[in-house]
């Protein structure tokens, strides 16, 4: 199997600048938003570490039920324009995956953000279920950096 097959490249332009969209990836009052998929979700982030060396541990999942975690390790920390992060995600069940590479890359581009993220994951049903998330998670990021410009 290729990389090609198991890796997940998403890009997206978001109308803030990059420091702002950097902030929410690397602050914790923004991930605790972004990564609640509804009001009736709760995000804790129990560690933050954002530097080369540093981990970080998140919580996250409909309220009253057993939540998503998720840890890693900072790999690369360019501010404002990179991020490389191991990921681990364990959910209730068999959902997650152990030890994957997340690349977040931020470009100006005209006043705005091109985002450009790339998701190496073990196989091709572990990429096509981070197909289907992070779509929503990017949304709630840009709904975050838009609404704190305004």
């Amino acid at each position: 199997m290729s990389d090609d097959d198991t890796t997940l490249r998403i890009e997206r332009v978001i109308d803030a600048p990059r420091e702002a969209v950097f902030a929410a990836w690397t602050t914790a009052e923004a991930m605790e938003e972004w990564y609640r998929d509804g009001p009736d979700y709760e995000a804790r982030v129990i560690e933050l570490d954002v530097r080369v060396g540093g981990g970080y541990r998140i919580e996250w999942g409909p309220a009253g039920e057993p939540p998503y975690r998720e840890t890693g390790v900072y790999l690369e920390v360019v501010a404002p324009s990179r991020l490389v992060i191991t990921e681990t995600l364990e959910g209730p069940g068999d959902a997650g995956w152990r030890d994957t590479h997340l690349t977040v890359e931020l470009e100006d581009h005209a006043g705005k953000t091109l985002l450009k993220l790339t998701h190496e994951l073990p196989t091709r049903e572990h990429r096509d279920g981070a197909a289907g998330g992070w779509p929503g998670f990017l949304d709630r990021i840009e709904r975050y950096v838009t609404r704190r410009r305004s």
